[in-house]
C-alpha cells in the first residue's frame, strides 16, 4: 500500500515504476508456473526463492528495465515512450479478446456461459479498441507528439515489434519442434517452497 500511495504523487516516478515492477514480478512468476518457456529453468523463475514468500526471481526479470527507467538520462521522454509503447500491444490484445468473444458467440452458441456480456457493451469495446489502434498512427498537430526527440510513430512500431517477438518466441518452442518431429510433454512438479510448476520436455513423435 505504501508503494501505491507514493505512486499517486505526480512527480514520484520511481515509486510508480516500483509499484508496476512489484505486480509484474507476480505476473512473471505465474507465466513460469504455467509452463511458458523461460531461459535456464522454470523451477527458478517460478519459485519464491530465497525467502519462500515472495517471487524475487520474477522481480529480477523486471529489474533491469526498471533500473534503466529510474536512472537513465532524459527520463521524461524515456518514461513517456515506455508507457505509450505498452498501450499499443494492450489495445491489440483487447481487440483480439472482443473479436474472440464474437467468434465464440457465432461458432459455439451452445456453450454454457455463467455470464454473458451485453452486446452493446462488446460492440462499444470493439469500436474503442479499433479507434485507439488507428489513432496511434495518426500524425499529431505538432507533427512531433509527446516524446520528442523521438518520432510520434516510434512507440507504435516498438509495441508491435514486441508482440511479433512474442509470437516468434512462442513458435520457437511450440511450433518448430513439432516440425522437427518432437512434441511438448508437460509435467507438474512441486518445488521445495510448495510452488507447483509446469515443466515441459520434448519427446520424439513415434
Amino acid at each position: 500500500m505504501t508503494f501505491v500511495a507514493l505512486s499517486a504523487l505526480e512527480y514520484v516516478v520511481p515509486a510508480n515504476v516500483i509499484t508496476v515492477a512489484f505486480s509484474a514480478a507476480r505476473v512473471n512468476q505465474e507465466l513460469a508456473k504455467e509452463g511458458i518457456s523461460f531461459p535456464f529453468s522454470n523451477r527458478f523463475w517460478a519459485s519464491n526463492w530465497p525467502t519462500g514468500k515472495s517471487p524475487l526471481p520474477g522481480y529480477i526479470i523486471h529489474l533491469i528495465p526498471t533500473i534503466v527507467i529510474i536512472i537513465a538520462p532524459h527520463r521524461r521522454w524515456l518514461i513517456l515512450s515506455s508507457w505509450t509503447s505498452r498501450d499499443n500491444p494492450l489495445q491489440v490484445i483487447n481487440f483480439a479478446i472482443v473479436v474472440g468473444l464474437f467468434w465464440l458467440r457465432w461458432r459455439r452458441p451452445d456453450i454454457e456461459r455463467p455470464f454473458k456480456v451485453w452486446w452493446p457493451v462488446a460492440i462499444f469495446f470493439l469500436a474503442a479498441s479499433t479507434f485507439l489502434l488507428v489513432a496511434t498512427f495518426l500524425r499529431p498537430a505538432n507533427r512531433i507528439g509527446d516524446t520528442p526527440p523521438l518520432p510520434y510513430w516510434l512507440y507504435c512500431i516498438v509495441g508491435i515489434a514486441v508482440l511479433l517477438f512474442g509470437v516468434i518466441y512462442w513458435a520457437g518452442w511450440r511450433v518448430v519442434p513439432r516440425w522437427l518431429g518432437y512434441e511438448l510433454v508437460p509435467q507438474k512438479e512441486v518445488l521445495s517452497d510448495g510452488t507447483v510448476v509446469t515443466l515441459s520436455t520434448y519427446k520424439k513423435i513415434q
